[in-house]
């Protein structure tokens, strides 16, 4: 019998839980909600590390950092969505798209009197500013 009260009590409980405040809601979004896009804010970014091709979203005046491996140039910049505040970080300016890309070592640096790789790889990054 004491197990049953346990149970009842605790089915009680969880049910009580689902509709509170902090408890997590499953099911369709609020339809009320204003907007369905994803808020984008400050971003860093590592070409290479699964980026190449990648589009990301920043919103107006978030940051987008591009970490770059020692001896990686700087990336190249297409559109006006993004301005530069030093090299490889930049500001959402403007709503708009912005491309950037730019080239990275394919292979980590040699030791002193061993055989290096001098091979590299393009990568490309397309940001949707909003």
């Amino acid at each position: 019998m004491r197990a049953r009260t346990l149970a009842t009590t605790a089915a009680v409980l969880l049910v009580a839980g689902c509709g509170s405040a902090t408890g997590v809601r499953v099911g369709a979004p609020d339809p009320s909600a204003t907007s369905t896009r994803p808020v984008c804010g400050d971003l860093t970014v590592a070409p290479g590390g699964g980026a190449d091709g990648r589009e990301v979203c920043l919103s107006v005046g978030s940051t987008l950092k591009v970490t770059l491996a020692p001896g990686d140039r700087p990336p190249g910049e297409q559109g006006d969505a993004l301005s530069e505040i030093s090299p490889g970080v930049y500001r959402g300016a403007r709503a708009g798209t912005a491309v950037l890309s730019g080239f990275r070592h394919a292979c980590p640096g040699a030791t002193p009197g061993a055989m290096s790789c001098h091979a590299i790889a393009g990568w490309k990054i397309t940001v949707d500013v909003r």
